[in-house]
């Protein structure tokens, strides 16, 4: 769990973080939330659902408090919790220790393209705790569970992944109902009737925000939307090519094996099914997978371990276990933590340096030094929050398109992919936009059919990024 901890304290890496961060400053700042898009010349009429106004707020205030390290180690921490839950929903310690912490590494390295900074831990921690209360409620362990409601306020003020807390309650339904048609328990009834409430009772609240009603449309037009689902790379299929996935693979092999070797109750088998179906779908739903597939692992690997040992050692007698080991433990134990502390300050102090391989760190410093030059930006997707950062609220640098896919909407989706990707409309909607000059990453398609126009003019360029000036504009 030490050595888990140290990979979870990431550097931001994600592009929607520095738009989070901005808007999170706006909400403090005005003491309310932004209803209309703030950041763009292009679609600065359309509404806007910010379903995680509560936790930019928060992501600011901890900003102000203690920099990017604590949002970091803040971020760190919060998805620990949710591996904390991971550990009591699999009972860890009733289990053999080698089978607990095969499994839990296996889910932290899993998950490794998901986990940092970003909102997205917020729902990966609820998804954890609901797990854990489904499967006390269903083993008759615990009740907790009938407090979900209260935990969907916070959920739906905080991160639009409440959806996904209906669907677990949807599997525990189908799963007791399939019990109740094999063998006919007025407990699976009950279950049933129980869960249903607490269904019902959720999906009211998640109407207490200031969103009311409207919040319910965000996760079906984002899960509808054929732009989203083409451009952004988060909702793109798993690339097991990406050796960063290779843990992902590994863990469902692992899982199919578990589940074929140990018999899986019903709720078992549809949840690692629903899970696994979500994040073969898209890359992001990988942490959901880890919240539901690694607690079946290790109880599942658990109970297969346990009787091949016992088999094995049924004509062995019991004996202790030496000092030595003991010893050898503590020494571990203090290296481990160590070592995760030294390599999770590395990683943290190297901040600076990833934000100018991945952002137009100095490309950006050149636009707030020549105000005069433009005043319509065409800017690549995933540096539109960036730019909102360093250059928000000027009103002659208002970005192009950002990260709030559901905000800019499929009409202005289609339309930056026409002229990102150089299609036979591209001049069109670069006219039509009154664009007149453009941020986008050096060797792109598109800065080298601008250069060829003749049109364009390169006023700055460097390892990342590079400013192109329509030759009619001011210099």
């Amino acid at each position: 769990m030490l050595a888990i901890l140290a990979a979870l304290v990431q550097p931001v890496e994600d592009p929607d973080f520095w738009w989070h961060l901005r808007t999170g400053e706006w909400i403090v700042a005005h003491r309310n939330i932004p209803t209309h898009d703030l950041y763009t010349f292009t679609v600065s009429g359309h509404v806007w659902t910010d379903h995680e106004y509560l936790t930019e707020a928060l992501m600011w205030l901890g900003y102000q408090w203690t920099g990017m390290a604590g949002i970091a180690i803040g971020f760190g921490l919060l998805t620990f919790v949710g591996f904390c839950l991971i550990w009591r929903t699999a009972d860890v310690a009733r289990r053999p220790y080698l089978i607990a912490g095969l499994g839990l590494v296996m889910g932290a390295l899993a998950g490794t393209p998901i986990w940092g900074p970003r909102a997205q831990m917020i729902t990966f921690v609820f998804s954890c705790l609901e797990l854990m209360w489904l499967r006390s409620y269903l083993q008759g362990s615990s009740r907790a569970i009938i407090w979900f409601p209260l935990v969907m306020v916070a959920w739906a003020n905080l991160h639009a992944g409440w959806a996904i807390g209906f669907a677990f309650l949807g599997v525990a339904v189908v799963s007791e109902a399939t019990l109740w048609l094999l063998h006919r328990r007025s407990a699976n009834l009950l279950r049933i009737r129980t869960l249903a409430i607490i269904s019902v009772l959720s999906v009211a609240a998640v109407a207490l925000t200031p969103h009311g009603l409207s919040l319910y449309r965000y996760p079906i037009d984002t899960l509808t939307s054929p732009a989203q689902q083409r451009l952004i790379v988060e909702w793109f299929s798993p690339n097991f090519h990406d050796t960063q996935l290779r843990a992902f693979e590994l863990m469902i092999l692992l899982l199919v094996t578990v589940l074929v070797l140990h018999r899986p109750s019903v709720y078992d088998l549809l949840l690692a099914l629903l899970t696994l179906a979500l994040a073969l779908e898209s890359v992001r739903n990988i942490a959901l997978f880890v919240a539901a597939a690694t607690p079946i692992l290790i109880v599942h690997g658990s109970e297969i371990w346990t009787g091949w040992r016992g088999r094995r050692d049924q004509s062995r007698p019991a004996s202790p276990a030496p000092a030595w080991m003991a010893v050898t433990t503590l020494v571990l134990l203090i290296l481990i933590g160590l070592g995760s502390l030294v390599s999770s300050t590395d990683r943290v102090r190297r901040q600076d340096q990833l934000v100018a391989q991945s952002f137009p760190v100095g490309a950006t410093d050149w636009l707030s030094t020549h105000p005069g030059v433009g005043t319509r930006m065409f800017n690549l997707y995933q540096w539109g929050g960036y730019l909102i950062w360093r250059l928000y609220p000027d009103p002659n640098r208002r970005v192009y398109i950002f990260g709030e896919a559901a905000l800019m909407g499929d009409a202005m989706l289609n339309q930056y992919e026409d002229v990102e990707t150089i299609r036979k409309d591209w001049l069109t909607v670069l006219a039509r936009r009154k664009i007149d000059f453009v941020v986008d990453q050096r060797g792109d398609a598109l800065v080298n059919a601008l250069a060829a126009t003749g049109s364009w003019r390169v006023v700055y360029e460097d390892k990342a990024a590079v400013i192109l000036v329509r030759k009619s504009a001011r210099s």
